[in-house]
C-alpha cells in the first residue's frame, strides 16, 4: 500500500483502538493535508503519520501520551478531550495552533517548543508553566480559575507571546 496520501485522511468516529497498519499493511508515513482520527477509542499515537502538511486531529480519544503523534505538523494540532496527563511525544514545532484543552495535565513539559498560533490549554488544572514553548505567535489561552496563580506578567515572563494572554 502506499505510505503517502496527498490530500487528507479520515478516520474519526470509527471505533478505532489504534492506528497500527494505518493503510492495510505498513505505516502511513506522510499526508499532505489532514488526519483526522477524533472521535474514537485510541490509548496510543502508535502508528500516525510521521508528517502531516496541515492539521492533525486526535480529539476525543482515551489518549493519556503523545507518544508516537507525527514529528511535523504544517499547522494545527488538536489533543483536547483525552485523558493526557503529559504533552510529551508532541510535535517540536507547530506552524499554526495547539489545543490541549480538557486533559489531565498539571504541567505543560512535552509541550511543542514554537507555536506560530494559539496554545490553549483551557480545562487543565495546572500546578506549574514548566515546558511552557518559549515562543507563541498568537494568543496563550488558560482557564480563568488560574488567573492569580498565573498573572499574565508572569506567563509573559516565561514566554516570548505575540498576541494576548486570554482567561477563559
Amino acid at each position: 500500500s502506499p505510505h503517502t496520501v496527498g490530500w487528507s485522511f479520515d478516520c474519526k468516529s470509527n471505533n478505532l483502538t489504534s492506528l497500527k497498519g494505518s493503510l492495510s499493511s505498513g505505516s502511513l508515513h506522510t499526508v499532505g493535508r489532514s488526519f483526522d482520527c477524533s472521535y474514537n477509542y485510541l490509548t496510543s499515537l502508535e502508528g500516525s503519520p510521521h508528517t502531516v502538511g496541515w492539521s492533525f486531529d486526535c480529539k476525543s480519544n482515551n489518549l493519556t501520551s503523545l507518544e508516537g503523534s507525527p514529528h511535523t505538523v504544517g499547522r494545527s494540532f488538536t489533543c483536547k478531550n483525552n485523558n493526557l496527563t503529559s504533552l510529551k511525544g508532541s510535535p517540536h514545532t507547530v506552524n499554526w495552533s495547539f489545543d490541549c484543552s480538557n486533559n489531565k495535565l498539571t504541567n505543560l513539559i512535552g509541550a511543542p517548543k514554537t507555536v506560530r498560533g494559539a496554545f490553549v490549554c483551557i480545562g487543565n488544572d495546572l500546578d506549574s508553566l514548566e515546558g511552557i514553548p518559549k515562543n507563541i505567535s498568537g494568543n496563550f489561552c488558560i482557564n480563568k480559575e488560574l488567573k492569580d496563580k498565573f498573572p499574565k506578567k508572569y506567563i509573559r515572563s516565561m514566554c516570548r507571546i505575540k498576541d494576548k494572554v486570554l482567561y477563559f
